[in-house]
């Protein structure tokens, strides 16, 4: 079985935030800790062995030369030539504590110590630390006529070669140390500019992209940087076409064909929503008396009202047909209470349709009297037409249902039918005329039919509320 109390320790591990900047600035430390550890351990030993090698060369080719030149001596007993000899040895190197020669009995012939008795000493009582010991045959026709010992000084070499690596130490410890200082500037370089483009990252997802990006080059981060910037100009790009295309088409139209480019055409997708269709009453005969520069006015201001209030209550504007228009609620994005959504949304343009026409009258203009027809239930959304010109539209027995109660609609009254004065975001909220049954062109039976008239107390107020504030933001002419 698993430990419990291990499984939360290694999950707490990999919570831990461990900073870039340490990170790198650990792994430089360590790479050079060890790598000059190595080089130091390489040259230490090399040193030691170079000079062990020297010295050992040094004292067997005194040694040999020594026991060459003995050898007629020592047969001979000429022993003050034989001391004479080792004491010019002795006196010519610094090095040597002792030179003797022995006969073939191991006993001493001839001894010569170095001049200075305290550095002899010295050398005996700091043993093989500091001394080597060396002999070599005095050989004769052959024949072995004694030995001849050589005791060398290495203190001198040594406290050479220890100086020479201390030397060498102090070098290699200010390398790392500049070392280390350059992996710090390095790493704070580099974490700053990731910090910034952090930073940077952060403002984009709060919606700005005109960020202040960091000022980086002639490196994988100003490639990063650049490529960010890159990024950003597309979605700069992306922003700029959906603002176009709002201008055009529906907001929610426009972020469904947006939100994926590689898809040619937006499939058909059935859904259950609202569509309210408002049309002009009199438009032919209105346009007859007026300029098409006056008609054009009237209908930015009509349209202008619709689009502002199927924004409050999440409806879109989705066509605009001569002088009517069609709005849709829930069938972009899901609203079960798409039903109640579309009528507050026809009350407050009948609201502020009147307003508008109190500011025609004082202008000496004709009024403007409008047909509203209100129908719910299924209907198919999606891109139709052909692949060159295609339009994002909504289409069904819904629609035609919608259009058929705007003809029928008495002006400034919104006509709904049972369909929508039974939905259940209606319930109890409506305030209506009694029922009528029309026949519509297309339909089979009749359907029931309602003139709306108000709503529940709780609505008429928030109407009120909202038409007055539209009432400030808007001129009315």
């Amino acid at each position: 079985m698993k430990n419990p109390i291990s499984s939360i320790s290694s999950f707490n591990l990999r919570k831990i935030r461990f900073p870039l900047f340490w990170q790198m600035l650990l792994a430089m430390t360590l790479v050079l800790c060890l790598s000059t550890g190595a080089l130091w351990g390489y040259l230490q030993l090399n040193f030691n062995d170079l000079m062990q090698k020297q010295i050992d060369t040094f004292a067997n080719t005194i040694t040999q030369q020594a026991a060459n030149s003995a050898a007629e001596m020592l047969m001979a007993d000429d022993n003050m030539a034989l001391s004479a000899m080792l004491e010019n040895l002795v006196r010519t190197s610094d090095n040597i504590i002792s030179m003797s020669i022995q006969d073939e009995r191991n006993n001493t012939v001839v001894l010569a110590l170095a001049p200075t008795l305290g550095k002899a000493l010295k050398s005996h009582t700091e043993g093989n630390k500091s001394r080597s010991d060396y002999q070599a045959s005095i050989i004769f026709h052959d024949v072995k006529a004694g030995t001849i010992l050589l005791s060398l000084d290495n203190s001198a070499i040594s406290d050479s070669l220890t100086k020479t690596l201390r030397a060498l130490g102090l070098i290699l410890i200010g390398i790392v140390l500049l070392a280390i200082g350059s992996s710090i500037f390095i790493a704070k370089k580099l974490t700053h500019s990731l910090k910034q483009l952090q930073i940077t990252t952060r403002q984009v997802a709060k919606g700005n992209l005109y960020p202040t990006l960091p000022n980086v080059n002639n490196n994988e981060v100003g490639d990063l940087v650049k490529s960010f910037e890159h990024m950003l100009q597309g979605l700069r790009d992306k922003e700029s076409i959906e603002h176009k295309f709002n201008a055009f088409i529906s907001k929610d139209i426009a972020k469904d064909i947006l939100s994926d480019l590689k898809q040619h055409k937006k499939p058909l997708k059935s859904v259950n929503g609202s569509v309210l269709f408002v049309d002009i009453v009199g438009f032919t005969q209105l346009s007859e008396s007026q300029s098409p520069e006056r008609i054009a006015d009237i209908l930015n201001q009509y349209y202008s009202l619709l689009h502002q209030v199927s924004k409050i209550y999440w409806g879109s504007v989705d066509n605009y047909i001569g002088d009517g228009a069609m709005l849709t609620f829930g069938v972009h994005a899901n609203n079960p209470k798409h039903s109640i959504n579309a009528i507050c949304a026809a009350q407050l343009f009948i609201r502020l349709s009147k307003a508008l026409n109190q500011q025609r009258i004082t202008n000496n203009l004709p009024e403007l009297h409008f047909r509203l027809g209100l129908h719910c239930g299924d209907m198919l959304a999606g891109a139709i037409g052909d692949p060159e010109r295609m339009q994002f539209t909504i289409s069904g027995d819904t629609v035609n249902v919608a259009a058929r109660l705007c003809d029928l609609a008495s002006p400034n009254k919104l006509m709904i039918s049972e369909s929508v004065y039974q939905h259940r975001a209606c319930d109890s909220l409506l305030v209506t005329e009694p029922s009528e049954r029309f026949n519509l062109k297309g339909k089979t039976h009749p359907i029931n039919c309602f003139n709306v008239t108000g709503l529940a107390a709780k609505f008429n107020r928030m109407l009120m509320q909202q038409e007055n504030e539209l009432k400030a933001m808007q001129e009315y002419v």
